[in-house]
Protein backbone atom coordinates (compact mmCIF):
# COMPACT_ATOMS: atom_id res chain seq x y z
CA UNK A 1 0.00 0.00 0.00
CA UNK A 2 1.50 3.32 -1.02
CA UNK A 3 0.33 6.48 0.69
CA UNK A 4 0.99 10.17 0.19
CA UNK A 5 -0.20 12.62 2.81
CA UNK A 6 -0.86 16.22 1.81
CA UNK A 7 -1.33 19.07 4.26
CA UNK A 8 -1.57 22.61 3.00
CA UNK A 9 -2.46 25.99 4.41
CA UNK A 10 -3.13 28.95 2.18
CA UNK A 11 -4.19 32.51 2.78
CA UNK A 12 -5.26 34.93 0.10
CA UNK A 13 -6.06 38.60 0.43
CA UNK A 14 -7.61 40.73 -2.28
CA UNK A 15 -8.22 44.46 -2.23
CA UNK A 16 -10.89 46.23 -4.21
CA UNK A 17 -10.09 49.93 -4.46
CA UNK A 18 -10.92 52.81 -6.74
CA UNK A 19 -14.04 51.17 -8.07
CA UNK A 20 -15.68 54.34 -9.28
CA UNK A 21 -18.89 54.86 -11.22
CA UNK A 22 -19.63 58.21 -12.83
CA UNK A 23 -23.29 58.96 -13.57
CA UNK A 24 -22.56 60.98 -16.67
CA UNK A 25 -24.72 63.93 -17.58
CA UNK A 26 -25.29 62.33 -20.97
CA UNK A 27 -27.39 59.59 -19.30
CA UNK A 28 -29.66 61.46 -16.89
CA UNK A 29 -32.54 59.03 -17.28
CA UNK A 30 -30.51 56.07 -16.08
CA UNK A 31 -29.08 58.01 -13.16
CA UNK A 32 -32.51 59.12 -12.07
CA UNK A 33 -34.16 55.70 -12.34
CA UNK A 34 -31.59 53.60 -10.50
CA UNK A 35 -30.28 54.43 -7.00
CA UNK A 36 -26.54 54.79 -6.79
CA UNK A 37 -25.87 52.44 -3.89
CA UNK A 38 -28.67 50.05 -3.14
CA UNK A 39 -28.56 47.78 -0.09
CA UNK A 40 -27.38 44.24 -0.60
CA UNK A 41 -30.85 43.01 0.27
CA UNK A 42 -32.04 44.21 -3.13
CA UNK A 43 -30.28 41.23 -4.64
CA UNK A 44 -32.91 39.02 -3.04
CA UNK A 45 -35.94 40.93 -4.25
CA UNK A 46 -38.69 38.69 -5.62
CA UNK A 47 -38.52 37.97 -9.29
CA UNK A 48 -41.94 39.53 -9.77
CA UNK A 49 -40.43 42.91 -9.01
CA UNK A 50 -38.16 42.47 -11.99
CA UNK A 51 -41.01 42.24 -14.47
CA UNK A 52 -40.47 40.07 -17.51
CA UNK A 53 -37.47 41.85 -18.99
CA UNK A 54 -33.76 41.38 -18.74
CA UNK A 55 -32.44 44.06 -16.39
CA UNK A 56 -28.95 45.51 -16.57
CA UNK A 57 -27.89 46.56 -13.09
CA UNK A 58 -26.19 49.95 -12.94
CA UNK A 59 -26.82 50.47 -9.22
CA UNK A 60 -23.32 49.68 -8.08
CA UNK A 61 -19.77 50.03 -9.29
CA UNK A 62 -19.85 46.71 -11.15
CA UNK A 63 -21.78 45.46 -14.15
CA UNK A 64 -24.40 42.78 -13.60
CA UNK A 65 -27.27 41.43 -15.66
CA UNK A 66 -30.37 39.83 -14.14
CA UNK A 67 -32.56 37.33 -16.02
CA UNK A 68 -35.94 36.78 -14.34
CA UNK A 69 -37.75 33.46 -14.26
CA UNK A 70 -40.24 34.37 -17.00
CA UNK A 71 -37.45 35.06 -19.49
CA UNK A 72 -35.72 31.79 -18.62
CA UNK A 73 -38.84 29.68 -19.16
CA UNK A 74 -39.50 31.37 -22.51
CA UNK A 75 -36.28 29.81 -23.81
CA UNK A 76 -37.35 26.31 -22.76
CA UNK A 77 -39.38 25.14 -19.75
CA UNK A 78 -37.01 23.48 -17.31
CA UNK A 79 -33.87 25.10 -18.71
CA UNK A 80 -30.71 25.25 -16.59
CA UNK A 81 -29.86 28.74 -15.27
CA UNK A 82 -26.43 28.40 -16.88
CA UNK A 83 -27.96 27.51 -20.25
CA UNK A 84 -30.33 30.48 -19.94
CA UNK A 85 -27.55 33.07 -19.62
CA UNK A 86 -25.85 32.02 -22.87
CA UNK A 87 -27.79 34.72 -24.73
CA UNK A 88 -26.03 37.48 -22.79
CA UNK A 89 -23.14 39.38 -24.37
CA UNK A 90 -19.79 37.80 -23.54
CA UNK A 91 -21.31 34.52 -22.28
CA UNK A 92 -20.73 31.18 -24.01
CA UNK A 93 -22.32 27.96 -22.73
CA UNK A 94 -22.26 24.70 -24.67
CA UNK A 95 -23.54 21.29 -23.63
CA UNK A 96 -24.98 18.11 -25.15
CA UNK A 97 -28.68 18.48 -24.33
CA UNK A 98 -31.25 21.25 -24.94
CA UNK A 99 -31.90 21.84 -21.21
CA UNK A 100 -28.22 22.33 -20.43
CA UNK A 101 -28.22 19.57 -17.79
CA UNK A 102 -25.50 17.30 -19.15
CA UNK A 103 -22.37 18.11 -17.16
CA UNK A 104 -19.73 15.95 -18.85
CA UNK A 105 -19.90 17.90 -22.10
CA UNK A 106 -20.53 21.37 -20.62
CA UNK A 107 -18.24 24.30 -21.37
CA UNK A 108 -18.76 27.86 -20.20
CA UNK A 109 -16.91 31.15 -20.65
CA UNK A 110 -17.81 34.61 -19.39
CA UNK A 111 -15.73 37.39 -20.90
CA UNK A 112 -12.78 35.04 -21.31
CA UNK A 113 -13.02 33.42 -17.88
CA UNK A 114 -13.74 29.68 -17.90
CA UNK A 115 -16.39 28.03 -15.73
CA UNK A 116 -13.82 27.04 -13.10
CA UNK A 117 -12.71 30.68 -12.72
CA UNK A 118 -16.16 31.97 -11.76
CA UNK A 119 -18.16 31.92 -8.55
CA UNK A 120 -21.60 30.30 -8.20
CA UNK A 121 -24.21 30.58 -5.47
CA UNK A 122 -27.87 29.69 -4.96
CA UNK A 123 -29.59 31.86 -2.34
CA UNK A 124 -26.06 32.61 -1.12
CA UNK A 125 -25.11 28.92 -0.73
CA UNK A 126 -21.84 28.12 -2.55
CA UNK A 127 -22.17 25.72 -5.49
CA UNK A 128 -18.45 25.10 -6.07
CA UNK A 129 -16.50 25.62 -9.29
CA UNK A 130 -18.74 23.52 -11.60
CA UNK A 131 -15.94 21.22 -12.76
CA UNK A 132 -16.95 17.73 -13.92
CA UNK A 133 -16.30 15.12 -11.25
CA UNK A 134 -16.76 17.94 -8.79
CA UNK A 135 -15.25 17.79 -5.30
CA UNK A 136 -16.71 21.00 -3.80
CA UNK A 137 -20.27 21.54 -4.99
CA UNK A 138 -23.04 20.74 -7.45
CA UNK A 139 -24.61 22.20 -10.56
CA UNK A 140 -27.42 24.79 -10.32
CA UNK A 141 -29.69 22.30 -12.09
CA UNK A 142 -29.35 19.90 -9.16
CA UNK A 143 -29.58 22.57 -6.46
CA UNK A 144 -32.83 24.07 -7.75
CA UNK A 145 -35.61 23.00 -10.11
CA UNK A 146 -35.64 25.38 -13.04
CA UNK A 147 -39.23 26.59 -12.55
CA UNK A 148 -38.40 27.51 -8.94
CA UNK A 149 -35.71 29.95 -10.05
CA UNK A 150 -36.53 33.55 -9.22
CA UNK A 151 -33.78 35.14 -11.26
CA UNK A 152 -30.17 34.67 -12.27
CA UNK A 153 -27.68 37.53 -11.86
CA UNK A 154 -24.45 37.43 -13.86
CA UNK A 155 -21.62 39.72 -12.81
CA UNK A 156 -19.46 39.77 -15.93
CA UNK A 157 -16.66 41.78 -14.38
CA UNK A 158 -15.67 41.44 -10.74
CA UNK A 159 -18.05 39.59 -8.47
CA UNK A 160 -19.21 40.91 -5.11
CA UNK A 161 -16.64 40.59 -2.33
CA UNK A 162 -19.15 38.69 -0.23
CA UNK A 163 -19.74 35.90 -2.78
CA UNK A 164 -19.15 32.56 -1.04
CA UNK A 165 -16.59 31.20 -3.50
CA UNK A 166 -12.88 30.42 -3.64
CA UNK A 167 -12.84 30.18 -7.44
CA UNK A 168 -14.22 33.56 -8.58
CA UNK A 169 -11.14 34.94 -10.24
CA UNK A 170 -13.59 36.52 -12.67
CA UNK A 171 -17.26 37.27 -12.19
CA UNK A 172 -20.02 35.37 -10.44
CA UNK A 173 -23.36 33.73 -11.20
CA UNK A 174 -25.82 34.31 -8.34
CA UNK A 175 -29.11 32.40 -8.52
CA UNK A 176 -32.14 33.22 -6.38
CA UNK A 177 -35.00 30.82 -5.72
CA UNK A 178 -38.64 31.89 -5.88
CA UNK A 179 -40.33 32.59 -2.58
CA UNK A 180 -43.60 30.85 -1.73
CA UNK A 181 -46.59 32.74 -3.07
CA UNK A 182 -48.86 34.77 -0.80
CA UNK A 183 -51.82 33.09 -2.47
CA UNK A 184 -52.72 29.41 -2.34
CA UNK A 185 -52.16 27.77 -5.69
CA UNK A 186 -51.20 24.80 -7.83
CA UNK A 187 -48.80 24.97 -10.76
CA UNK A 188 -48.38 22.13 -13.25
CA UNK A 189 -46.24 22.04 -16.40
CA UNK A 190 -45.62 19.20 -18.82
CA UNK A 191 -43.27 19.13 -21.78
CA UNK A 192 -43.32 16.40 -24.44
CA UNK A 193 -41.19 15.87 -27.51
CA UNK A 194 -39.57 13.41 -29.87
CA UNK A 195 -37.36 10.49 -28.78
CA UNK A 196 -39.54 9.85 -25.74
CA UNK A 197 -38.94 13.29 -24.24
CA UNK A 198 -41.15 14.06 -21.26
CA UNK A 199 -40.77 16.48 -18.38
CA UNK A 200 -43.32 17.13 -15.63
CA UNK A 201 -43.24 19.82 -12.95
CA UNK A 202 -45.72 20.24 -10.09
CA UNK A 203 -45.69 22.94 -7.39
CA UNK A 204 -48.12 23.52 -4.55
CA UNK A 205 -48.17 26.85 -2.67
CA UNK A 206 -49.83 27.02 0.71
CA UNK A 207 -50.48 30.73 0.58
CA UNK A 208 -50.00 32.83 3.71
CA UNK A 209 -51.14 31.11 6.90
CA UNK A 210 -50.70 31.71 10.61
CA UNK A 211 -48.72 34.85 11.33
CA UNK A 212 -46.51 35.54 8.33
CA UNK A 213 -45.97 31.89 7.33
CA UNK A 214 -45.94 30.49 3.79
CA UNK A 215 -44.36 27.54 1.99
CA UNK A 216 -44.22 25.62 -1.24
CA UNK A 217 -43.51 22.01 -2.14
CA UNK A 218 -42.59 20.95 -5.65
CA UNK A 219 -41.28 18.03 -7.68
CA UNK A 220 -40.19 17.23 -11.20
CA UNK A 221 -39.45 14.21 -13.38
CA UNK A 222 -37.50 14.35 -16.62
CA UNK A 223 -36.85 11.78 -19.34
CA UNK A 224 -35.17 12.25 -22.72
CA UNK A 225 -33.52 9.70 -25.01
CA UNK A 226 -30.48 10.53 -27.10
CA UNK A 227 -31.20 10.72 -30.82
CA UNK A 228 -28.44 8.33 -31.90
CA UNK A 229 -28.25 5.72 -29.13
CA UNK A 230 -30.51 4.08 -26.56
CA UNK A 231 -29.41 6.14 -23.59
CA UNK A 232 -32.13 7.84 -21.52
CA UNK A 233 -31.22 10.92 -19.53
CA UNK A 234 -33.47 11.71 -16.63
CA UNK A 235 -34.19 11.77 -12.95
CA UNK A 236 -36.29 13.11 -10.12
CA UNK A 237 -36.08 16.32 -8.11
CA UNK A 238 -37.91 17.83 -5.16
CA UNK A 239 -37.74 21.33 -3.64
CA UNK A 240 -39.40 22.85 -0.60
CA UNK A 241 -39.19 26.32 0.91
CA UNK A 242 -40.69 27.81 4.06
CA UNK A 243 -40.74 31.48 5.09
CA UNK A 244 -41.80 33.17 8.30
CA UNK A 245 -41.66 36.97 8.23
CA UNK A 246 -42.60 39.55 10.83
CA UNK A 247 -41.41 42.94 12.07
CA UNK A 248 -38.36 41.37 13.70
CA UNK A 249 -37.01 39.69 10.60
CA UNK A 250 -37.33 36.89 8.09
CA UNK A 251 -36.75 33.15 8.61
CA UNK A 252 -36.16 31.00 5.52
CA UNK A 253 -35.71 27.23 5.30
CA UNK A 254 -34.99 25.40 2.03
CA UNK A 255 -34.50 21.78 1.00
CA UNK A 256 -33.56 20.19 -2.33
CA UNK A 257 -33.28 16.58 -3.45
CA UNK A 258 -31.92 15.50 -6.82
CA UNK A 259 -31.37 12.02 -8.26
CA UNK A 260 -30.32 11.91 -11.89
CA UNK A 261 -28.58 9.68 -14.42
CA UNK A 262 -26.94 10.94 -17.60
CA UNK A 263 -25.73 8.44 -20.22
CA UNK A 264 -22.83 10.08 -22.02
CA UNK A 265 -21.35 9.87 -25.49
CA UNK A 266 -17.66 10.38 -26.21
CA UNK A 267 -16.52 13.16 -28.49
CA UNK A 268 -14.79 12.28 -31.75
CA UNK A 269 -11.01 12.55 -31.85
CA UNK A 270 -9.94 14.58 -34.88
CA UNK A 271 -6.40 14.90 -36.23
CA UNK A 272 -5.60 18.18 -37.93
CA UNK A 273 -3.11 16.55 -40.30
CA UNK A 274 -3.83 12.80 -40.40
CA UNK A 275 -0.98 10.65 -41.65
CA UNK A 276 -2.71 7.27 -41.86
CA UNK A 277 -6.13 5.68 -42.15
CA UNK A 278 -6.58 5.39 -38.37
CA UNK A 279 -5.97 9.09 -37.83
CA UNK A 280 -8.18 9.98 -40.79
CA UNK A 281 -11.14 7.99 -39.41
CA UNK A 282 -13.67 10.51 -38.08
CA UNK A 283 -17.09 9.08 -37.22
CA UNK A 284 -19.88 11.61 -36.95
CA UNK A 285 -20.81 10.22 -33.53
CA UNK A 286 -19.50 7.52 -31.21
CA UNK A 287 -22.71 6.04 -29.76
CA UNK A 288 -22.44 3.18 -27.28
CA UNK A 289 -23.81 -0.24 -28.23
CA UNK A 290 -26.01 -0.83 -25.15
CA UNK A 291 -28.52 -2.50 -24.78
CA UNK A 292 -27.39 -4.97 -27.44
CA UNK A 293 -24.75 -7.16 -25.80
CA UNK A 294 -24.49 -9.19 -29.00
CA UNK A 295 -23.61 -6.01 -30.93
CA UNK A 296 -20.98 -5.18 -28.31
CA UNK A 297 -19.46 -8.67 -28.50
CA UNK A 298 -19.45 -8.66 -32.30
CA UNK A 299 -17.76 -5.28 -32.27
CA UNK A 300 -14.62 -6.94 -30.82
CA UNK A 301 -12.57 -9.72 -32.36
CA UNK A 302 -11.80 -13.01 -30.59
CA UNK A 303 -8.97 -11.40 -28.62
CA UNK A 304 -11.09 -8.44 -27.55
CA UNK A 305 -9.58 -5.93 -29.98
CA UNK A 306 -11.64 -3.08 -31.46
CA UNK A 307 -11.69 -2.57 -35.27
CA UNK A 308 -8.24 -1.40 -36.36
CA UNK A 309 -9.51 1.75 -38.04
CA UNK A 310 -11.36 2.77 -34.86
CA UNK A 311 -8.29 2.68 -32.64
CA UNK A 312 -8.74 6.27 -31.47
CA UNK A 313 -12.51 6.49 -31.97
CA UNK A 314 -13.73 3.16 -30.63
CA UNK A 315 -17.22 2.64 -29.19
CA UNK A 316 -17.93 1.72 -25.57
CA UNK A 317 -20.71 -0.55 -24.38
CA UNK A 318 -22.08 2.32 -22.28
CA UNK A 319 -21.06 5.35 -20.24
CA UNK A 320 -23.00 7.33 -17.66
CA UNK A 321 -22.93 9.75 -14.75
CA UNK A 322 -25.07 9.07 -11.67
CA UNK A 323 -25.55 11.80 -9.06
CA UNK A 324 -27.67 11.98 -5.89
CA UNK A 325 -27.74 15.21 -3.86
CA UNK A 326 -29.32 16.49 -0.67
CA UNK A 327 -29.06 20.24 -0.03
CA UNK A 328 -30.60 22.39 2.67
CA UNK A 329 -30.20 25.68 4.46
CA UNK A 330 -31.81 27.76 7.18
CA UNK A 331 -31.39 31.52 7.19
CA UNK A 332 -32.52 34.32 9.47
CA UNK A 333 -32.42 38.01 8.51
CA UNK A 334 -32.93 40.07 11.64
CA UNK A 335 -33.76 43.79 11.68
CA UNK A 336 -31.56 45.19 14.43
CA UNK A 337 -32.83 48.68 13.52
CA UNK A 338 -34.14 50.51 10.47
CA UNK A 339 -30.59 50.99 9.27
CA UNK A 340 -28.93 47.78 10.46
CA UNK A 341 -29.67 44.24 9.23
CA UNK A 342 -27.87 41.06 10.26
CA UNK A 343 -28.15 37.87 8.21
CA UNK A 344 -27.04 34.41 9.38
CA UNK A 345 -27.27 31.28 7.26
CA UNK A 346 -26.33 27.65 7.89
CA UNK A 347 -26.24 25.18 4.96
CA UNK A 348 -25.43 21.52 4.42
CA UNK A 349 -24.93 19.44 1.26
CA UNK A 350 -24.32 15.74 0.75
CA UNK A 351 -23.55 14.13 -2.61
CA UNK A 352 -23.09 10.53 -3.69
CA UNK A 353 -22.02 10.09 -7.29
CA UNK A 354 -20.31 7.78 -9.74
CA UNK A 355 -19.03 8.11 -13.29
CA UNK A 356 -19.12 4.81 -15.23
CA UNK A 357 -17.52 3.63 -18.46
CA UNK A 358 -17.99 0.07 -19.74
CA UNK A 359 -15.38 -0.22 -22.47
CA UNK A 360 -12.96 -2.61 -24.22
CA UNK A 361 -9.98 -3.87 -22.22
CA UNK A 362 -7.53 -3.62 -25.15
CA UNK A 363 -7.47 0.19 -25.59
CA UNK A 364 -5.91 3.27 -23.96
CA UNK A 365 -2.97 1.36 -22.48
CA UNK A 366 -5.20 -0.89 -20.39
CA UNK A 367 -3.42 -4.17 -21.23
CA UNK A 368 -0.22 -2.82 -19.67
CA UNK A 369 -2.08 -1.57 -16.60
CA UNK A 370 -4.03 -4.78 -16.00
CA UNK A 371 -0.95 -6.94 -16.60
CA UNK A 372 0.62 -5.33 -13.52
CA UNK A 373 -2.25 -6.56 -11.37
CA UNK A 374 -2.80 -9.92 -13.08
CA UNK A 375 0.61 -10.98 -14.48
CA UNK A 376 0.54 -13.94 -16.85
CA UNK A 377 -3.26 -14.23 -16.78
CA UNK A 378 -5.72 -14.03 -19.66
CA UNK A 379 -7.26 -10.58 -19.14
CA UNK A 380 -10.41 -11.37 -21.07
CA UNK A 381 -11.11 -14.27 -18.70
CA UNK A 382 -10.22 -12.19 -15.62
CA UNK A 383 -12.82 -9.55 -16.57
CA UNK A 384 -15.66 -11.97 -17.24
CA UNK A 385 -15.10 -13.18 -20.81
CA UNK A 386 -16.85 -10.26 -22.53
CA UNK A 387 -13.78 -8.32 -23.56
CA UNK A 388 -15.10 -5.34 -21.57
CA UNK A 389 -14.27 -3.90 -18.16
CA UNK A 390 -16.26 -1.37 -16.15
CA UNK A 391 -14.34 1.63 -14.87
CA UNK A 392 -15.81 3.86 -12.20
CA UNK A 393 -14.86 7.07 -10.49
CA UNK A 394 -16.85 7.07 -7.26
CA UNK A 395 -17.43 10.44 -5.61
CA UNK A 396 -18.61 11.52 -2.20
CA UNK A 397 -18.99 15.12 -1.00
CA UNK A 398 -20.14 16.35 2.39
CA UNK A 399 -20.18 20.12 2.91
CA UNK A 400 -21.49 22.43 5.59
CA UNK A 401 -20.93 26.06 6.37
CA UNK A 402 -22.05 29.33 7.92
CA UNK A 403 -22.49 32.72 6.24
CA UNK A 404 -22.96 35.85 8.36
CA UNK A 405 -23.35 39.36 6.92
CA UNK A 406 -23.98 42.73 8.59
CA UNK A 407 -25.42 45.57 6.48
CA UNK A 408 -25.49 49.18 7.69
CA UNK A 409 -27.10 52.14 5.92
CA UNK A 410 -25.40 55.26 7.25
CA UNK A 411 -26.59 58.14 5.13
CA UNK A 412 -24.44 58.27 2.00
CA UNK A 413 -22.53 55.17 3.07
CA UNK A 414 -23.66 51.58 2.77
CA UNK A 415 -21.33 49.34 4.77
CA UNK A 416 -21.24 45.58 4.52
CA UNK A 417 -19.12 43.20 6.58
CA UNK A 418 -19.26 39.45 6.57
CA UNK A 419 -17.69 36.09 7.38
CA UNK A 420 -17.99 32.76 5.59
CA UNK A 421 -16.77 29.47 7.08
CA UNK A 422 -16.95 26.32 4.99
CA UNK A 423 -16.03 22.70 5.80
CA UNK A 424 -15.73 20.20 2.97
CA UNK A 425 -15.06 16.44 2.98
CA UNK A 426 -14.66 14.74 -0.38
CA UNK A 427 -13.36 11.53 -1.88
CA UNK A 428 -12.77 9.97 -5.29
CA UNK A 429 -12.10 6.24 -5.85
CA UNK A 430 -11.03 4.84 -9.24
CA UNK A 431 -12.15 1.21 -9.46
CA UNK A 432 -12.36 -1.53 -12.09
CA UNK A 433 -15.14 -4.13 -12.24
CA UNK A 434 -15.55 -7.25 -14.40
CA UNK A 435 -18.33 -7.50 -16.98
CA UNK A 436 -19.42 -11.13 -16.97
CA UNK A 437 -20.68 -12.24 -20.35
CA UNK A 438 -23.07 -14.72 -18.66
CA UNK A 439 -24.96 -12.11 -16.58
CA UNK A 440 -25.77 -9.29 -19.04
CA UNK A 441 -28.76 -8.06 -17.00
CA UNK A 442 -26.40 -7.00 -14.21
CA UNK A 443 -24.88 -4.22 -16.33
CA UNK A 444 -26.54 -1.08 -17.64
CA UNK A 445 -26.14 2.71 -17.46
CA UNK A 446 -28.80 2.75 -14.72
CA UNK A 447 -27.16 0.25 -12.34
CA UNK A 448 -24.25 1.05 -10.05
CA UNK A 449 -21.70 -1.77 -10.45
CA UNK A 450 -20.59 -3.93 -7.52
CA UNK A 451 -17.82 -6.43 -6.79
CA UNK A 452 -14.74 -4.53 -7.96
CA UNK A 453 -11.44 -6.24 -8.78
CA UNK A 454 -9.08 -3.27 -8.44
CA UNK A 455 -9.04 0.03 -6.62
CA UNK A 456 -6.48 1.81 -8.76
CA UNK A 457 -6.30 4.89 -6.52
CA UNK A 458 -8.24 6.67 -3.80
CA UNK A 459 -8.28 10.32 -2.80
CA UNK A 460 -9.66 11.70 0.46
CA UNK A 461 -9.62 15.40 1.30
CA UNK A 462 -10.74 17.61 4.16
CA UNK A 463 -10.70 21.38 3.64
CA UNK A 464 -11.75 24.33 5.78
CA UNK A 465 -12.20 27.79 4.26
CA UNK A 466 -12.51 31.04 6.20
CA UNK A 467 -13.34 34.20 4.27
CA UNK A 468 -13.78 37.70 5.67
CA UNK A 469 -14.79 40.85 3.84
CA UNK A 470 -15.75 44.45 4.47
CA UNK A 471 -16.71 47.12 1.99
CA UNK A 472 -18.18 50.60 1.83
CA UNK A 473 -20.29 51.99 -1.01
CA UNK A 474 -20.08 55.79 -0.69
CA UNK A 475 -22.38 58.09 -2.64
CA UNK A 476 -20.22 61.18 -2.87
CA UNK A 477 -22.81 63.12 -4.84
CA UNK A 478 -25.48 62.51 -7.47
CA UNK A 479 -22.82 61.93 -10.14
CA UNK A 480 -20.08 60.06 -8.27
CA UNK A 481 -20.07 56.75 -6.40
CA UNK A 482 -16.98 55.24 -4.81
CA UNK A 483 -16.74 51.69 -3.54
CA UNK A 484 -13.79 50.22 -1.65
CA UNK A 485 -13.40 46.96 0.19
CA UNK A 486 -11.11 44.14 1.19
CA UNK A 487 -11.52 40.38 1.25
CA UNK A 488 -9.22 37.82 2.80
CA UNK A 489 -9.55 34.06 2.64
CA UNK A 490 -7.62 31.27 4.34
CA UNK A 491 -7.74 27.61 3.42
CA UNK A 492 -6.55 24.66 5.49
CA UNK A 493 -6.39 21.27 3.76
CA UNK A 494 -5.57 17.72 4.77
CA UNK A 495 -5.63 14.83 2.32
CA UNK A 496 -4.44 11.38 1.39
CA UNK A 497 -3.74 9.93 -2.03
CA UNK A 498 -3.54 6.16 -1.78
CA UNK A 499 -2.40 3.82 -4.53
CA UNK A 500 -2.98 0.07 -4.46
CA UNK A 501 0.33 -1.70 -4.96
CA UNK A 502 0.25 -4.34 -7.65
CA UNK A 503 1.81 -6.96 -5.36
CA UNK A 504 -0.99 -6.85 -2.77
CA UNK A 505 -4.17 -6.85 -4.85
CA UNK A 506 -6.11 -6.46 -1.59
CA UNK A 507 -8.78 -3.76 -2.04
CA UNK A 508 -9.87 -3.98 1.60
CA UNK A 509 -6.67 -2.19 2.64
CA UNK A 510 -8.32 1.03 1.48
CA UNK A 511 -10.54 0.79 4.55
CA UNK A 512 -7.57 2.12 6.49
CA UNK A 513 -7.65 5.40 4.60
CA UNK A 514 -10.57 7.11 6.36
CA UNK A 515 -9.45 6.35 9.95
CA UNK A 516 -6.00 7.66 9.04
CA UNK A 517 -7.61 11.01 8.31
CA UNK A 518 -9.46 11.04 11.58
CA UNK A 519 -12.74 11.68 9.77
CA UNK A 520 -15.99 9.82 9.38
CA UNK A 521 -16.61 7.48 6.49
CA UNK A 522 -18.23 9.29 3.61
Amino acid sequence: MGRITLRTSMMRTSLSLAAVTLALATTPALAAEVPAAAPAADAEAPAADMGETIVVNAKTTRSATAIPAAEMQKILPGISPLKAIQSLPGVLYVTADPWGNNEQNAQMFVHGFSAQQLGYTMDGVPLGDQSYGNYNGLSPSRALISENTGRTVVATGAGELGVASVSNLGGAVEITSRDPSNERGLEMNHTAGSYGTARTFVRVDSGEFGNGNKLFLSGSRQRARAWDFAGVQGGYQANGKFIHEDSHGKLTAYFAYSDKIEPNEDATTIYTNPTNAVQAYQPYTRPFTYPSLSAALNYLDASGNVPAVAANNYRNYYSDAQRTDYLGYIKYDVNLSKAVKWSNQFYIHHNDGVGVVAGPITVAGLPSLFAKYFPGQDLKTVFGGSGYAIRTTEYMIHREGIISNLNIDAGDHHIEAGVWFHHNESSAYRRWYPMNVNTPDAYSPYIRPSGYLITQYAVEMRTDNLQLHIQDAWRVNSRLNVEAGIKTSAQFANGLFTVQEVSTQRPHQFDQLVPALGGREL
